[in-house]
This record gives structure tokens, sequence and C-alpha cells, in this order.
């Protein structure tokens, strides 16, 4: 499969109608990624090649689930993990997240709280809808086509693995609830963007980009954002990246600087020197002061 590079579809539609919706959908190799409180939506995790590990964060957090090809991964929204590839091949993997704008569609299908880990007999029965669903986000965005899709690909998920015993990744500690998500897409369109920039922060993200998703101009978005937060987007994007760095360093004693950066989608260099003008000192002094604690 070719790779996909994400769409969103963050633009209101017709949640208020549709029980499921799908938010972000597409394929890349995996870079390692933490998120400390979760991703807002939930998601269909699908190993298409390479190996993968997988942990919850706060619960057995020594206790590393490995993802291999044809295996799908189900991570409920809000629940703290951190994923990264195993081995020496490139991680393949396609991605389907979605909402759960009413009901309890999820639930009865036995997609809860919990994460799920289950072999599908087919990869193809994930990718073939996956592409289908891509093909309609985005810039081109059918809601009722996608939603019914994404009820597809959960059929056939279900159809696959009927009788199969799926591998809970841990159990035991209440999810935590997403970092200020929107209650629905009918949210503001700044409540839309802090989403996507909570759940993307990893990935290389431009104001361009960023109104692309949310579908305002830069300037409309700019000035709706100043008005909301005090702060520019791009202000607000690395007031986050940096919290999440340093909580990731003081929490990692194994964590380098480099990999800090690398998790929250900035270059080492122009990392420190945002750190510093954030926190009053450099990463390494930040690690010298964690060592003597």
């Amino acid at each position: 499969m070719d790779l996909l590079p994400l769409r969103s579809n963050l633009t209101p539609s017709r949640n208020e109608l549709l029980p499921l919706s799908v938010y972000t959908v597409g394929t890349e190799i995996q870079p390692p990624l933490t998120r400390m409180k979760g991703f807002s939506a939930h998601q269909l995790f699908l190993t298409i090649s390479g190996t993968g590990q997988f942990r919850r964060l706060y619960v057995n957090k020594d206790k590393w689930d490995i993802l291999r090809p044809g295996q799908l991964l189900y991570i409920p929204a809000g629940c703290a993990h951190e994923y990264m590839p195993y081995g020496e091949e490139p991680w393949f993997v396609g991605y389907v997240t979605l909402l759960e704008n009413f009901g309890e569609v999820l639930s009865h299908w036995g997609f809860g709280d919990a994460p799920r880990l289950l072999q599908l007999s087919d990869v193809s029965l994930f990718t073939d809808l996956l592409l289908a669903i891509w093909q309609l986000s985005g810039n081109e965005h059918d809601p009722w086509r996608t939603t019914e899709l994404l009820y597809s690909l959960f059929l056939a998920i279900l159809k696959d693995t009927s009788g199969q015993t799926s591998v809970e990744a841990d159990s035991g500690v209440p999810v935590v609830p997403p970092a200020a998500p929107p209650a629905s897409y009918r949210a503001s369109v700044v409540d839309v963007a802090i989403r996507f920039l909570h759940d993307h922060l990893n990935r290389p993200i431009t104001i361009a980009g960023l109104a692309g998703h949310v579908g305002y101009s830069q300037k409309q978005l700019t000035r709706l954002f100043r008005q909301a937060m005090g702060l520019t987007p791009l202000q607000y994007l690395h007031q986050i990246r940096l919290k999440t760095a340093r909580h990731l360093l003081m929490d990692h004693p194994d964590m380098t600087i480099r990999q800090a950066a690398a998790y929250v989608g900035l270059e080492p260099v122009y990392f420190a020197r945002l750190y510093k003008r954030e926190f009053g000192r450099l990463p390494s002094e930040e690690l010298r002061g964690r060592e003597r604690g």
C-alpha cells in the first residue's frame, strides 16, 4: 500500500445526525510517539509491515505489547500511551481515528475504555476501506459516505475476528480525559484547531496547513486564536510542545534531549533555543538538575 498523507475532517458536518464520524485517516512510517493525555479521538491502528511496540502510560508501564503485521490495535480516546518501532525494519502503519458523537455503538461492539489488540486474517480488509475513506476525506470530505465506510470497516473487523479472544493491553486505571478537546465539531474553530495541535505535536505543522485543516484563512484563524487564547497558533503550539518535552525529560530518566525534541516535532538546536526562552535554562541544564535531584 502507498503512503497516504494524513487527511482530517475538522469542519462542521452532520455529526448531530451521525453516531460515528471520521477524524483523521492515512498511512505512514510510524516514528516514536508519546501521548501523555492520550488522543482526543478513538484510534484504529494497523501494522501493515515491520513491527512496533505499544504500552499504556501509568499502567504497568514496563509492559510493552509487540505489534506485528496484520495486527489491529484499538486505542480509546483519552488513554495515555506510547508506541515506537521495534527492530530494524521501518514500521509501516495505517490508521483511522474517529469520534463517537452520541450513543454507545463502540462499547456494544466490544471497543470500550481499554485498548484491544486483534489479529486480522487479511490486511486488505482494513487497507481497502482505509483507502476509500481517505479518498473521501480532507477538502472533499463526504461525511455521509465516510461514516458509511467506517461502519463497513468495523463490521469487516467484527466478522473477521468473531470468536477471537482479543488482548487487552492493560487494565485497572481510569482513562485520563484528553487535553481540552471540543465536545463535538460544532465547537468553535479555535477549539477544533487546539484539538488538532494537541493530537499532532510530533508532526511538522504550519499555520497555512492548520488553517487548511480547519477551513479558515490564516488571517482569520490567527485573529480568532488571539481573541480566544491571547496567543497566535504558532505561539500556542510552541508552548504545548515545550511543556510536553519538559514533562518527558523529567519523567523519563533515559530520554535524551534529541529524543525529547523529536517527540514534539522540533529540531534539537531550535528546541534548545525555545526551551531556554520559555523556562530560563537549557534542556541540558534541566537534565543536570534532574540528576542532582
